[in-house]
């Protein structure tokens, strides 16, 4: 199988354990992973953001929570303690990185549109907040004559609403499109041959089976124009694997990285064209595969 590489792109800020923390969680992580189900509701008592994180669990306002280091109104020691718990989580950290590495993919597919002079035509699937398109748009350089537009598909009104609050009066809004509906409904049945030349699926495939995965993959594959790409990612298990699906009830499915291009190429990418990369926590496994 090809290999998998490690992003350690120093641009990109990643974040990784310090020495303390290397100590620290030598103890933490294995009393996080024996503590019985039961501690769930004391553990929603700890921080306002624990709370968030087991109440919304799989969904876009957990992933908010682990996305968001803004500065917190100053708690007590005890308060302060658990907000570093929770946010300082292997899990955490990667998350973040995650977000890091899939903005870094999708900004380098958009910089090779238009140096191509082509339009650029993005669908979010499970789309979530979409803060990977948004602020990869939002942050490039980019001129008068950008040529955008972009799909943001997920069938929670809410995620959609909080999507539109996030995208705010973001300078291409008029190019966004929202749209209430499951990935496979959509392409099923109201995509109508729209093609695209990148495609965003991040946080989903955790919650498929392999063969809705791969079925998910075909549709994603027909819907790109050729030289297009997908950015995707899956879960890998790691020591917090307990602690994140037991105690917390955050259930997922976990997938090497040998078995999540598998999928892909069951579905019909070429394992030539795809790049395999882990985050520097290696939790998540980043799959760029062009059609």
């Amino acid at each position: 199988m090809k290999g998998v590489f490690i992003d350690d792109d120093q641009m990109l800020d990643y974040e990784t354990n310090s020495f303390f923390r290397k100590i620290a969680n030598i103890f933490l992580i294995p009393t996080l992973d024996i503590l019985p189900v039961s501690t769930r509701v004391l553990l929603k008592k700890t921080h306002r953001s624990g709370e968030e994180i087991i109440e919304h669990a799989t969904n876009h306002r957990a992933m908010e929570v682990l996305y968001d280091r803004s500065p917190r109104p100053p708690g007590n020691r005890l308060q302060n303690f658990f907000l570093s718990v929770w946010l300082g989580t292997n899990n955490a950290k990667a998350v973040r990185n995650r977000l890091r590495l899939v903005k870094k993919e999708i900004k380098k597919k958009i910089a090779q549109l238009i140096a191509e002079d082509k339009d650029v035509k993005i669908v979010n699937i499970a789309s979530g907040s979409a803060r990977a398109v948004l602020e990869s748009v939002d942050e490039m350089p980019l001129n008068d004559s950008f040529r955008l537009s972009a799909i943001f598909i997920d069938k929670n009104h809410e995620a959609i609403s909080f999507s539109q609050q996030l995208a705010g009066s973001h300078r291409y809004l008029s190019s966004f499109q929202w749209v209430k509906d499951t990935a496979e409904n959509f392409f099923e049945t109201h995509s109508h041959g729209m093609k695209f030349n990148i495609a965003e699926l991040v946080g989903l495939l955790e919650y498929l089976s392999d063969e809705e995965a791969i079925k998910m993959f075909s549709m994603v594959r027909d819907s790109l124009d050729p030289g297009g790409i997908l950015i995707t990612s899956n879960i890998v298990k790691n020591i917090e694997k307990r602690f994140i699906s037991d105690v917390l009830g955050w259930k997922m499915k976990y997938r090497t990285a040998d078995e999540f291009s598998s999928l892909l190429i069951a579905a019909g990418f070429s394992l030539d064209k795809m790049n395999i990369y882990y985050e520097p926590q290696r939790i998540h496994c980043v799959i760029t595969a062009q059609n």
